[in-house]
């Protein structure tokens, strides 16, 4: 019954103009699968506690690149602070700072989102809200998860860059640098495990479809 849904839902997508009420109860069927598989959201105002955490990272980060404890030599110091403090640091950050990414995106798209949840990977994320999803601009559905994606990298890009100029940091870059080889990766192949830019890959199949479709009407 799920795969017929959603091969449902993918004809609703290529439609041109799909009725409100087929795109309402579409809706209504996909939040029941959602709220089953990953629970009820909680409401966006836990960004606020996320926000603070990813800060605490920045902050944390920025303190090891620059002084980091006086009390461990340069070689124990490397090993022990560069792979771990500095790492998890700039990992905890992109984590933190995830769901921004597709804030920003669903203000731009007018794609709104129901509240913070968490994915499949458990990382914190944001649900869109479906009916709002089904009803935007077919390419806008597909940049919504490119720039989800990207922001990953945005994020670790702009903290690597910050420790760069800083102290000659280079592990946010490296992480910057796997993060968009992996997010290339999952443009490319796409499917369940390439996250946003897994999504990313199908939409842009739906559109070209659309496109055709709009050009037959």
């Amino acid at each position: 019954m799920r795969r017929r849904f959603w091969r449902i839902v993918g004809k609703i997508k290529r439609m041109p103009s799909p009725s409100q009420a087929v795109v309402k109860k579409a809706a209504e069927i996909r939040d029941i699968l959602y709220e089953q598989r990953l629970g009820k959201p909680k409401p966006l105002g836990w960004l606020a506690v996320w926000f603070l955490g990813g800060v605490f990272c920045v902050s944390v980060h920025l303190w090891a690149v620059t002084l980091g404890p006086p009390y461990i030599g340069e070689f124990f110091y490397d090993i022990m602070v560069v792979m771990s403090i500095r790492g998890s640091t700039v990992g905890g950050a992109i984590v933190a700072f995830y769901p921004f990414g597709r804030l920003i995106i669903g203000k731009i798209t007018r794609i709104r989102l129901d509240g913070i949840t968490r994915d499949i990977y458990f990382l914190p994320t944001l649900k869109i809200n479906y009916e709002t999803y089904l009803v935007a601009h077919p390419p806008h559905r597909q940049w919504f998860f490119f720039f989800a994606g990207a922001w990953t990298v945005i994020t670790a890009t702009w903290l690597g860059v910050l420790a760069f100029l800083l102290s000659g940091e280079w592990i946010g870059l490296a992480i910057a640098l796997i993060l968009a080889i992996a997010e290339a990766f999952g443009a490319i192949i796409g499917g369940k495990w390439a996250g946003e830019l897994g999504h990313f890959k199908r939409e842009r199949r739906i559109v070209r479809d659309w496109r055709q479709n709009l050009v037959g009407t």
